[in-house]
């Protein structure tokens, strides 16, 4: 009877879990990953860091270009297995620029409806940090930015 109820328990769970993952294209030239759809599940054995925002928008292109610099401060440092993807919408695609020049994290444009932003209940500037294995580990807003709230939250992540 108690594998019933602990299996019950785990296909309930499944039922209720978030599927963080999706594809998309990275239009940033400077990214490694650049022309290629790429995903959370692209980075095999990563922790990923999604950041959603909006392309023309001042303080949003601001903290594509911190997280950018985050993570080459992270890669200085020998650690290589956090990977952070930009996620914009399509509506302010003209405003690609904005996150690409100088930056070299991908960068996913979300056609309209904006599926990637609506699957995830994202809004703009949240921050999404899934461990190596998909699973969300947390989520939160970084307006205004304090990377000191972002490392130990990586971190932590990295070591699951």
């Amino acid at each position: 009877m108690a594998k019933f109820y602990i299996s019950l328990i785990l296909s309930l769970s499944f039922l209720f879990s978030q599927d963080y993952n999706y594809s998309g294209k990275d239009i940033n030239p400077n990214s490694s990953t650049f022309n290629q759809n790429i995903s959370p599940n692209f980075f095999t054995d990563k922790v990923t860091i999604t950041y959603f925002g909006h392309q023309n928008w001042g303080v949003c292109t601001a903290r594509v270009g911190q997280l950018n610099s985050l993570h080459s401060s992270l890669v200085s440092e020998g650690i290589n297995n956090v990977q952070f993807i930009a996620v914009g919408k399509n509506q302010y695609e003209t405003f690609n620029w904005k996150w690409t020049d100088d930056n070299s994290i991908p960068v996913i444009v979300d056609p309209s409806p904006n599926n990637i932003w609506n699957d995830w209940g994202a809004s703009k500037w949240d921050i999404f940090i899934l461990d190596s294995e998909n699973n969300l580990y947390e989520t939160f807003n970084i307006n205004p930015w304090d990377e000191d709230r972002m490392e130990p939250d990586i971190d932590g992540a990295c070591a699951l």
